[in-house]
């Protein structure tokens, strides 16, 4: 065969180009261990890729250099969809600019390397939602991100009590992830919940009754900072935003705010998109 060997898109290429590590490229690498995995089209909106090609180039560089590892989701139609993880070479960078542990940022990357495939649709859509936090953001020049807090790191616990017999059990609630904004002088937070039809709309209520709990726990405040929290239920479909509106209608028309994904995408999160318990309209989060 005439010429070089195409590339595989499963290997990296034995002697690549040489690649000058560029401060886009550093955050490009950052973004991918801050989100745990990262699509093509997630990075082209979060850094404003307009050209597909360039970012291809270079997402193949960083990949060849060790920089990022990928994997590929099965396509039923298609070509598949690649997955960027933190490479090795990327560890070693991470590392260095975040003064981590090289072996914790190795344990963290393992954890979502290895995750089954009905895990990641979830870890993608809640990516998908998570950008479109930041695409919004960037639309309101009177709005900024004050915390982000990802779903591993957003464990609640508190103990129980049962009213009737005395008795006592742990309460474990483990939102999709938790995120702080400013708008003008006010602050805001939000608990995110990413729902993709797999759960019950009585486990849902299940999980409503958890975060009513919570308020009365007492615990939020010594923890966020804040007296009171929304939470942010996106869903894929409409009939799906229904049916959950009407059974968390039935415990509360307090802290729960519902939207389409589909929504979010279009840099709309403080639109008036956002639906509630028990109250007609729809409602903006900058209210």
């Amino acid at each position: 065969m005439n010429g070089e060997a195409r590339e595989s898109k499963w290997q990296r290429a034995r002697n690549p180009r040489p690649i000058f590590l560029q401060e886009r490229d550093q955050r490009i690498v950052s973004s991918v261990y801050e989100f745990g995995f990262l699509t093509r089209h997630q990075i082209q909106r979060l850094f404003d890729f307009n050209c597909v090609t360039r970012v291809n180039i270079r997402l193949r560089m960083l990949f060849d250099h060790s920089y990022l590892s990928r994997r590929f989701l099965p396509a039923i139609k298609g070509s598949s969809q690649a997955l960027y993880f933190l490479g090795p070479q990327g560890v070693d960078l991470i590392s260095q600019r975040i003064g981590i542990d090289p072996a914790i940022i190795k344990k963290k990357q393992r954890n979502y390397y290895e995750r089954k495939e009905l895990f990641l649709d979830h870890d993608l859509l809640l990516n998908d939602v998570r950008i479109g936090v930041y695409e919004a953001l960037r639309k309101l020049p009177d709005t900024r991100l004050d915390q982000w807090v990802s779903y591993t790191d957003c464990l609640q616990e508190w103990n129980l009590r049962n009213p009737k017999t005395g008795c006592q059990s742990k309460a474990a609630l483990r939102p999709d992830g938790y995120f702080r904004y400013f708008s003008g002088d006010k602050l805001f937070g939000c608990f995110l919940e990413v729902d993709r039809s797999t759960m019950s709309n009585s486990r849902f209520q299940s999980k409503v009754k958890l975060y009513l709990e919570y308020i009365r726990s007492g615990l939020y405040p010594s923890k966020y900072g804040l007296q009171f929290f929304r939470v942010l239920v996106v869903t894929e479909t409409r009939q799906r935003l229904l049916n959950l509106k009407t059974a968390t209608a039935q415990l509360t028309d307090r802290i729960f705010w519902f939207a389409r994904a589909d929504r979010l995408r279009e840099g709309s999160l403080f639109d008036q998109i956002w639906e509630r318990p028990g109250k007609p309209g729809t409602f903006s989060l900058l209210e």
